[in-house]
């Protein structure tokens, strides 16, 4: 198997690129919208085909690459049964995931939240939330339950051989990677606990909520494509041209935000000054940071793009935002005159 650990310094997520050498076929486990460029580039570099693009469970602290992959490479999406509906394939506990030559084995390991899966695949287990290295996920939210934890890490992963290498979902230590023998001996959470002690541990993190909990589970459960929650059935946004366009920044201090590919951002056309380049694949998780009622102008070449993310930022309630009519390739006519 080929394997590749790839990390997110925002979220500290790590996503896996696992595949098949023989058949070229791939898949990612837990992609991060805002790496989908990265990760495809990976994947080309490497001359492979992505297959599959699997989820852990719906997550709370980043948006999922998983829907953007597939519009892009036509893989299918794959979560748990209880997890996000819009997935091309539910599986549950002792299901398998064929990717070439590879069998991705399903373990249902409920607790860090309802939907909670891990992925054997050889030797080698992705744990996303459920185990870390010296630690274990958090159970305060998402129908999160210390006792389902502990069953799931105790009777089942801790049932896989010692040897058996650990790939957590996350890190803020700089581990990368442990086995389930290390986690057995030295995991200070759960190591030699009891489930009381275990429970007792967990009651007592006192941890602060996850900041963008509210809008990336209902975007998640949209593989990634939904960008918050708000009103489904606002479909209103400014369309405007460069002169309107522009006394709108500068009358409400309005952030500008070019959704082009980094290389159009600073290619021919130039981009207006000030705006910040947020391609469409980031997008979702920038959205995370926009209050509802922040002024928003979004450009790209001609205003196509941008009109789509507009529409899509007012369903989910946005209520300041702004389309600059015909891109680009307007501003620089307006400007030029």
């Amino acid at each position: 198997m080929l394997m590749r650990q790839l990390f997110d310094q925002e979220t500290f997520t790590y996503t896996y690129l696992i595949a098949d050498p023989k058949t070229g076929e791939a898949a990612l486990i837990d992609p991060v919208a805002g790496q989908v460029e990265r990760d495809l580039g990976v994947l080309k570099d490497l001359e492979l085909e992505l297959k599959a693009a699997l989820d852990t469970h719906v997550h709370a602290d980043h948006i999922t690459g998983a829907g953007l992959l597939r519009e892009r490479t036509g893989c299918r999406t794959v979560a748990s049964i209880a997890g996000a509906e819009c997935v091309d394939l539910h599986v549950e506990d002792g299901d398998v995931v064929t990717v070439g030559n590879l069998a991705i084995e399903v373990i249902a390991t409920p607790g860090h939240t309802d939907d909670s899966v891990s992925y054997l695949v050889g030797n080698h287990v992705f744990t996303g939330d459920a185990l870390f290295v010296r630690g274990t996920g958090r159970t305060d939210f998402q129908n999160g339950d210390a006792g389902d934890l502990y069953q799931s890490i105790t009777e089942k992963l801790f049932a896989l051989p010692d040897e058996t290498m650990v790939w957590p979902g996350h890190d803020y230590r700089g581990h990368t990677v442990t086995t389930i023998g290390e986690e057995k001996r030295h995991n200070p959470r759960i190591a030699g606990k009891s489930l009381a002690e275990f429970k007792a541990i967990m009651e007592g993190l006192n941890l602060p909520r996850p900041r963008h909990l509210d809008r990336a589970v209902p975007a998640n459960r949209e593989c990634g494509l939904g960008l918050a929650e708000g009103d489904p059935h606002a479909t209103e946004f400014s369309d405007l041209e460069t002169t309107d366009a522009m006394s709108f920044v500068a009358e409400q201090a309005a952030t500008i935000v070019d959704v082009r590919e980094p290389h159009e951002f600073v290619g021919e056309l130039g981009h207006v000054e000030g705006a910040e380049n947020v391609p469409l694949s980031e997008i979702a998780q920038a959205a995370l940071d926009w209050r509802f009622d922040q002024p928003l102008l979004f450009v790209c070449r001609s205003g196509r793009r941008s009109r789509g993310v507009c529409d899509q930022l007012v369903k989910r309630g946005f209520r300041n935002v702004v389309n600059l009519r015909d891109g680009m390739l307007g501003y620089r006519k307006a400007t030029s005159l």
